[in-house]
């Protein structure tokens, strides 16, 4: 312990022993003054006591005498008593019979006292012995009554009265003085306490704390420590054995400590790592990802173009003979018209043909054929018209008879988009065919990319032909269940003009809905809700990234279960801030900078 440490604690500890001395003193002195300040005001009321029932006992027999001179005598001794300040008898008329310091007269005390006249009056009247305290001339006294009778008062229930006043501030005076005296005596009592607990305590408890403190400080290290000699055998001593033990089992903990630190370095060099090698696994799994994805990505694209070029190719190799046919079918007409003019201008001129030609005209029917050979030519011509349509709805579809990015109708794609999945939603033998119910709004022309706006159609119908499909397969219902009512399998195609210069399309199934957890990975690349083989999973995820990504569109969908799913695709009228490549690898054009809210 230092040496700093050491005056401290002497001063704390004479601190200590001096407040709790001043503590008792100032006690006891408080209540030795209460003590003595209640005995002297009771000797004093005894004091009062004995004057007046002195002076009514020798008045009673001075009065019944006639001696006046002996009574105010015995008034002037009794006045020479300590703390006494006067002595007097009256009479039961109130005359001052003798008073102590006065000469012989007969004045009324009431006028010498005035202020004691009502309590002089009661107590003439009651008889009771009366004692309080008062102020005469801004002087404390005590003032005690005590009636006394005689049989040549001549009055009924009329007393003479002894009256005693004594001096309250001499009072005070001696309970101060003797208050004084204790508090001296107590004073030096204390001094001298304070004294001997200060040398015991420099000798038994600061003295062998300096020695151990100085054995603590000289000690190179906690665990060479050496308890010094000569403690007292008391708590001292004990704490020395204490520090003497904790010494030797410093060391062990320091090796201890040692060998925690160095396991914890190990440790955390060992988390460290693990958390690297575990940031690598992730990395390598997120590339792999990335990988397959692109991989995917890749093939759905060449899936799309080789679709593209195989509708392109089929549409041209249609579309030439199916021209040549159209085209030539407006002269078989007018050749068949001729001819048909010719043949009923020789039955005019020749009525009566020869018999070879009769049978012959018999056999072939000549009047219906002339009726229906227009109408065969007719027919043959809607149907080279509809083959026409259809090779422009391919046409449409491939988009590769187009720029990559150009202002397009469409209700033209999507109709292109339709008729590519015709068959599908054609009845088949073990379903019904699926109804689509088309609600076209009047739509402007939309600045996009019109191969990739297909793709997203074909993506989102395919996927609704998916569910009604697997709706109608499962929906088995029972004969005889008649409160069963077979689902009509149908698709709703609704587009609509926003008000902040964008379009809406809207397409929904009636089908089973989706989940909670279906929802959660809705847009994941590989996900799919499709067996084994049928699905990628990158259907939604592509059309995703082509409406928000190179469309700065939107791409969202409302769906509960047993309610059907809608999907909605939001994309601006008009773009702006895009780059627009002849060709992209993955068929997704660059992010544009325009998006929009509703």
């Amino acid at each position: 312990m230092s040496q700093p440490s050491k005056n401290h604690l002497s001063h704390q500890l004479m601190m200590g022993f001096g407040i709790s001395l001043a503590t008792v003193g100032l006690t006891t002195l408080g209540l030795n003054y209460f003590l003595i300040q209640s005995k002297l005001e009771q000797e004093l009321e005894q004091r009062a006591q004995s004057i007046t029932q002195g002076v009514g006992f020798s008045t009673e027999g001075l009065i019944e005498l006639g001696n006046t001179s002996i009574i105010k005598r015995v008034v002037q001794n009794y006045a020479t008593l300590p703390t006494v300040e006067e002595v007097a008898i009256v009479s039961p008329n109130g005359q001052t019979l003798a008073r102590s310091g006065a000469e012989l007269q007969n004045p009324s005390y009431a006028s010498i006292h005035p202020e004691l006249s009502h309590v002089l009056k009661q107590a003439s009247e009651t008889g009771s012995q009366t004692s309080f305290k008062t102020t005469i001339g801004k002087k404390p006294i005590l003032v005690e009554i005590l009636p006394f009778s005689s049989t040549l008062f001549g009055q009924a229930n009329r007393r003479g009265l002894a009256i005693a006043i004594l001096d309250v501030k001499e009072l005070q005076q001696q309970a101060w003085q003797t208050f004084f005296a204790s508090t001296i005596t107590l004073l030096i009592g204390m001094s001298a306490i304070l004294a001997l607990m200060t040398v015991m305590i420099q000798r038994f408890v600061l003295h062998p704390l300096q020695r151990l403190n100085k054995a603590v400080t000289d000690s190179q290290s906690i665990d060479h420590f050496v308890m010094p000699n000569g403690l007292p055998n008391n708590e001292i001593q004990f704490l020395a054995h204490t520090i003497q033990a904790a010494a030797t089992k410093v060391e062990a903990y320091q090796q201890l400590e040692q060998e925690v630190a160095q396991r914890k370095q190990a440790e955390a060099a060992l988390l460290e790592s693990e958390a690297q090698l575990r940031q690598q696994a992730q990395d390598l799994e997120k590339a792999i990802q990335d990988l397959q994805q692109a991989q995917m990505q890749i093939i759905q694209s060449e899936k799309m173009s080789a679709l593209g070029n195989l509708v392109a190719g089929v549409a041209h190799e249609i579309n030439n003979p199916v021209s040549f046919i159209h085209g030539n079918l407006t002269y078989v007409n007018g050749y068949t018209q001729d001819l048909l003019q010719l043949i009923d201008l020789y039955q005019q001129q020749y009525p009566h043909s020869t018999a070879t030609i009769q049978t012959a005209v018999k056999a072939i029917d000549l009047e219906f054929l002339k009726q229906d050979f227009p109408k065969l030519l007719s027919s043959m011509k809607v149907g080279t018209e509809r083959i026409q349509g259809i090779v422009q709805s391919l046409r449409n579809f491939s988009r590769l008879d187009e720029a990559e990015f150009k202002a397009v109708n469409v209700h033209e794609g999507i109709e292109s988009t339709l008729l590519i999945l015709q068959n599908r939603l054609k009845a088949q033998t073990d379903s019904s065919g699926i109804q689509v119910i088309k609600d076209y709004g009047q739509l402007p022309l939309v600045e996009c990319y019109p191969g990739q706006l297909n793709q997203v159609f074909i993506n989102l119908l395919s996927n609704a032909i998916d569910a009604l499909e697997t709706l109608t397969f499962n929906q088995q219902p029972s004969t005889n269940d008649k409160l069963h009512q077979k689902i009509n399998p149908t698709i709703c195609i609704v587009t609509q003009v926003l008000a902040d210069k964008a379009i809406s399309i809207h397409i929904s199934d009636n089908g089973s809905g989706m989940n909670e957890t279906v929802k959660a990975k809705l847009f994941d690349p590989f996900f799919t809700t499709k067996p084994v083989g049928k699905g990628t999973g990158l259907g939604l995820s592509i059309s995703y990234q082509i409406v928000v990504g190179n469309h700065g569109g939107k791409l969202y969908y409302h769906s509960a279960l047993e309610q059907g799913t809608e999907f909605v695709i939001e994309i601006p009228v008009h773009q702006s801030g895009c780059n627009y490549p002849s060709e992209d690898l993955l068929g997704l054009a660059p992010t544009c900078s325009t998006s929009f809210k509703r």
